[in-house]
């Protein structure tokens, strides 16, 4: 049975600029979902709202049919956000550990995440002397340890180098396969339309789904990007 993910009538505002507005959103099939929006539209805000890090006005977040709660939220999402959670004097084993002691996670799962994303080679050293996409690999592979049912990517590849890219991308196709949803958000909508087809636009103060025939670039300029001179 697909997990299902629900956002209904969701309203909220940062100060007197309302976000969103009686919005909705139904997920009811695994795979690789983009998010995208301009800039400040809204869709960090999303992310934090389904985790419980920001209370909406009102509207609930729903899965399978149930509310969720900061122990639904532990057991079934997790979230990478962007680089400033990580501890810049703790290694990335350090941080590894961290998660593995709270989910229970196997060794033979941690090797092979560690080895998939490539940061054995630099596992050990503060995350403060890691380049940027060093630091994101180590941010998604925590995120993968608990092998969650919803896996939120905020900007994952956000001004990387080739490397990283080509490893990430990999790794979206490969969870694309997987029993689970999986949401990013992106303004590198070449890539984003290499790994998905199926978009949620941050449109007004709404939410709509598509699976798109096209690339991505092209809805997103009819969307977004309609003035003419």
């Amino acid at each position: 049975m697909t997990d299902e993910l629900r956002i209904h009538d969701l309203t909220f505002s940062f100060s007197k600029k309302k976000i969103y507005d009686h919005a909705d959103l139904l997920i009811t099939n695994y795979g690789v979902y983009g998010l995208v929006g301009p800039n400040g539209s809204g869709k960090t805000t999303l992310f934090n709202i389904i985790t419980g890090l920001l209370r909406p006005k009102q509207g609930t977040v729903m899965l399978n049919n149930k509310s969720l709660t900061s122990k639904d939220v532990f057991e079934n999402i997790s979230y990478v956000q962007d680089n400033s959670v990580l501890y810049p004097y703790l290694t990335g084993r350090n941080h590894l550990n961290f998660i593995v002691k709270q989910y229970d996670v196997k060794q033979e799962w941690l090797s092979r995440v560690c080895e998939y994303l490539e940061v054995t080679t630099f596992i050990d050293l503060p995350t403060k002397k890691l380049s940027l996409g060093q630091k994101q690999r180590l941010l998604i592979a925590l995120s993968l340890l608990p092998n969650s049912k919803i896996l939120l990517m905020d900007e994952p590849l956000n001004g990387l180098d080739p490397d990283s890219v080509i490893v990430i991308r990999d790794l979206l196709k490969s969870l694309s396969k997987k029993q689970e949803i999986v949401i990013v958000s992106s303004h590198n909508l070449e890539e984003l339309s290499k790994v998905t087809k199926k978009i949620i636009f941050k449109t007004n103060s709404g939410l709509s789904l598509e699976e798109l025939s096209s690339d991505v670039e092209a809805r997103y300029s009819e969307l977004y990007r309609s003035k003419k001179l």
